[in-house]
């Protein structure tokens, strides 16, 4: 039998993106309309064409909040911080 990998922290966070957009019984295209980018964009962010990195920080911002996570989780699921950035003096 096939073990199924474990998602990273960047496929977590799109999961959490999906989830938390079905939880409030709205549509991909709500959540967009709330983070203030299209439809097109929100799709191609969650399906990979485009990293969550690439928004501006507002809208990371307001991203980050609709999912009732800190700004630093968010930057953290993204890869745009390590653990090892947050610790100073620690071995990168």
């Amino acid at each position: 039998m096939k073990r199924m990998k474990k998602p990273n922290q960047y496929q977590q966070l799109i999961n959490h993106i999906h989830a938390e957009t079905r939880m409030r019984g709205w549509t991909l295209a709500d959540t967009a309309d709330l983070i203030g980018i299209s439809y097109i964009y929100m799709a191609s962010l969650t399906n990979g064409a485009r990293k969550l990195s690439g928004l501006s920080l507002g809208k990371q911002r307001k991203l980050a909040k609709f999912l009732g996570i800190s700004l630093v989780e968010f930057f953290l699921g993204c890869g745009m911080l390590r653990p090892e950035d947050l610790m100073p003096g620690a071995p990168a």
